[in-house]
């Protein structure tokens, strides 16, 4: 057993209790531990205990520090007790006591108070059975309904001659002196240095004019002709000096909207 010296509060071991009581609080307001992970009431009386004892200024601003802090922990408790009614929390350790200490025939009174079952009737009438023979009765059979489905099929993918591509403008010489023509209006509104804004350079007069150029301005990026440069959402074409007339083995899409707008 301890003897009465022993057990008699020192003044070091009221600065170590206040420090430990300080540091308890603190890691409580930085949330690392819950509110009520503190005894505020034995807190006090650890206060209560050694206040006789503090003999320089330092250790009654620490007593008051520590009753400061106290008071924090007491706030954060209020807090979150008023959070638990508002939102109807029950903690479930209480819970559980009060259903261990419940009567069975209060269990029984519970459960028929909160039971809410769900019941539904369902049965043949003449009129539903009436409904489903007219329907199956009108059903065409499978082997017809299949005949219409792939006669709805659509045709598949045919390929195009190079003819018809160098008709339509996207392939052979045609298209080729478009690139270059295109090419040299880029360097040509480029000689001061500065890159060309895309859609000053891309804009025409209608709207499927405006199309087909920005169509074509697409392969000049595509093949090393230009390159595009976006800025605060702003696109601009920059010429390359010399150019490669192949497409990049690292290239990435970069889909540009027309709008009717422009």
């Amino acid at each position: 057993m301890l003897s009465d010296s022993a057990k008699k509060p020192t003044l070091a071991s009221g600065r170590r209790e206040l420090r430990e009581l300080v540091d308890t609080c603190d890691a409580i307001a930085d949330r690392k531990f819950n509110p009520f992970f503190l005894d505020v009431k034995l807190g006090v009386e650890t206060l209560r205990q050694f206040f006789p004892l503090w003999k320089t200024f330092e250790d009654h601003c620490m007593d008051a520090h520590t009753l400061n802090r106290l008071s924090e922990v007491v706030r954060l408790q209020n807090t979150q007790l008023k959070f638990q009614s508002s939102a109807l929390y029950a903690d479930p350790e209480f819970i559980v006591r009060k259903v261990e200490h419940m009567s069975e025939k209060r269990l029984v009174e519970v459960l028929l108070q909160s039971w809410h079952p769900l019941a539904e009737l369902e049965q043949l009438t003449e009129e539903t059975v009436t409904h489903a023979l007219s329907y199956w009765d009108t059903l065409l059979p499978i082997a017809e309904r299949w005949k219409k489905r792939q006669s709805n099929e659509g045709k598949a993918p045919t390929s195009i001659s190079d003819e018809t591509l160098t008709g339509l403008g996207v392939h052979g010489e045609e298209f080729n002196k478009q690139i270059n023509r295109l090419y040299e209006e880029l360097r040509i509104a480029c000689e001061n240095g500065k890159a060309a804004d895309y859609w000053t350079f891309a804009r025409r007069s209608t709207y499927q004019e405006t199309v087909h150029r920005a169509y074509l301005i697409s392969f000049l990026i595509t093949y090393g002709f230009a390159r595009l440069r976006t800025e605060d959402g702003n696109l601009s074409l920059i010429p390359i000096d010399r150019p490669t007339g192949k497409a990049a083995a690292n290239s990435i899409s970069f889909p540009i909207p027309v709008p009717r707008s422009n």
